[in-house]
C-alpha cells in the first residue's frame, strides 16, 4: 500500500492538502482578469497549490503557461526556458505546432528533440547569443497574449520564485520590458510568486521598481488547521489506521501546523505503525525525533554558514518563550550577552534577507520552527 502522505515534493490529486479557500480565491481572481503576487516560507506548498488552480481553469477552457525561474541563472537560460513554455501553449501534430512557433517566435530556431525510453517529443530553441536580444524578448513577452486572441481564451501565465531574476537582471532591463507588455494584456492574468519575501516586497512594494502595484499580494499562510486536520485524519483511515480528533491535534501542533514538516510527521508515523495501525504519543514523539535526525544534515549545513554574530542572536531567540521578544532592550542584549544593538540590527538584516528569521507584526521569529527547535537542544 502506497504511503498517502507525500512530502518535499510537488504534489497534485489526492495527495494535495485541501487549500479549497485559496484554490476559489486565486480561481476568482483569474476569471476577473486580476494579476496576482503570491509570496510564502518555503515548503508552504505554494507550487503544488497554483497546479491544483492551473490544472481546475485548465479543465475551464482557459490557456495555462507555467516557468519556474529557480534554474534559471542568465538571461539566455531564461529566453530557452520561456520560450519552451510557448511551445506548450500549441498542441496538435509536430508540424503545425512548429509552424506555429516559427510564427510567433521568428528569431529563435526551434529544433524538435527526442527524449526518454519512450521517444518524448520536445522542442527546443537555438539563439545566436551575441545578437541583440531586445527584440527577441520583446516577441517572448507577446507570446502568451497573441496565443490567447488567436485561439479566443483567456489565459493566465504564473511565474514561479520570480524573485530569482534578481540575480542575474541586476539593472531590471528585464523587469521593465516585462511590464510594458504585460501591463497592455487585458485577456491575460500573471501570476508572481516567489518564496524569498523581502525580495517580493523590493520587487512589487518598492515605487521605484516596474512591477510596483501590478496586482493583488496574496500572502499565503498555513493551511487552516481544522481543513489540515480532516484531510490527515482522512488519510490514515481511509488506509486502516486508527485516529481521533486528540491525536490529529497532536500531530499538528507537534509540526506547528506546518504543511511540509506535518506532511513529513505523518509519513513517518504511517510507516512505523503499519503493524498496529494506531497512533500513539509515544509513536508521535518517536516520530519527531526521526524528523530532527532527517533535518539534521541541513540544519547543520545552515548553521555552518552563519556569521559568530547571528549565531549568538538565534540561540538566544531559540531560548525566548513566545514572539514578542524586545530584542533591542537593554535587558534583552545584556541577558545574552550580545553586544551593541547595532551589531544585532546588522545580524538581523543578514538573517533576514538569509530567510532565517521573518518580520512580524510584534518582531521577529524563526521561518523553520524546527531549525528553532533544534537550537534550544543543542544549545540549552
Amino acid at each position: 500500500m502506497e504511503n498517502p502522505f507525500v512530502y518535499g515534493k510537488v504534489v497534485r490529486g489526492k495527495y494535495f492538502a485541501d487549500r479549497e479557500a485559496e484554490i476559489a480565491e486565486l480561481i476568482n481572481d483569474i476569471a476577473s482578469g486580476q494579476n496576482v503576487i503570491v509570496f510564502s516560507p518555503r515548503r508552504y506548498g505554494k507550487t503544488s497549490l497554483i497546479l491544483e488552480v492551473l490544472d481546475r481553469v485548465k479543465a475551464e477552457g482557459l490557456l495555462t503557461f507555467y516557468l519556474d525561474l529557480f534554474k534559471v541563472t542568465s538571461q539566455e537560460t531564461f529566453i530557452a526556458a520561456y520560450a519552451k513554455e510557448v511551445a506548450r501553449l500549441h498542441g496538435g501534430r509536430i508540424q503545425n505546432m512548429l509552424k506555429k512557433i516559427r510564427d510567433l517566435l521568428p528569431r529563435l530556431v526551434p529544433k524538435v528533440v527526442m527524449k526518454g525510453e519512450k521517444v518524448d517529443v520536445e522542442v527546443e530553441f537555438e539563439f545566436d547569443p551575441s545578437a541583440d536580444k531586445a527584440s527577441l524578448l520583446d516577441d517572448l513577452f507577446e507570446a502568451v497574449a497573441t496565443v490567447s486572441l488567436g485561439q479566443g481564451k483567456k489565459a493566465v501565465a504564473v511565474f514561479d520564485e520570480f524573485q530569482e531574476i534578481t540575480s542575474w537582471d541586476a539593472k531590471g532591463q528585464i523587469e521593465r520590458q516585462m511590464r510594458t507588455h504585460f501591463q497592455m494584456h487585458e485577456n491575460v492574468s500573471y501570476i508572481f510568486m516567489g518564496s524569498k519575501r523581502h525580495l517580493m516586497q523590493e520587487l512589487f512594494r518598492n515605487k521605484n521598481r516596474p512591477f510596483y502595484r501590478f496586482g493583488k499580494h496574496f500572502p499565503l499562510e498555513k493551511i487552516p488547521e481544522d481543513e489540515f486536520a480532516k484531510f490527515i485524519q482522512t488519510r490514515f483511515e481511509e488506509t486502516g489506521f486508527q485516529t481521533g480528533p486528540d491525536v490529529i491535534r497532536e500531530i499538528l501542533q507537534a509540526a506547528d501546523d506546518h504543511p511540509y514538516y506535518t506532511q513529513l510527521l505523518c509519513h513517518i508515523l504511517w510507516d512505523r505503525n503499519q503493524q498496529e495501525k494506531i497512533i500513539t504519543k509515544e509513536s508521535i514523539t518517536a516520530a519527531l525525533q526521526e524528523v530532527f535526525m532527517r533535518e539534521a544534515h541541513a540544519f547543520q549545513g545552515l548553521w555552518d554558514m552563519l556569521t559568530l554574530k547571528a549565531r549568538q542572536l538565534l540561540v538566544a531567540l531559540a531560548k525566548e518563550e513566545g514572539p514578542q521578544v524586545q530584542l533591542f532592550s537593554s535587558d534583552f542584549l545584556r541577558k545574552h550577552n550580545l553586544g551593541s544593538a547595532s551589531s544585532v540590527q546588522r545580524a538581523i538584516t543578514r538573517l533576514l534577507e538569509e530567510e532565517v528569521l521573518e518580520k512580524t507584526d510584534g518582531g521577529y521569529q524563526f521561518t523553520d520552527v524546527f531549525f528553532r527547535r533544534w537550537l534550544r537542544e543543542a544549545f540549552g
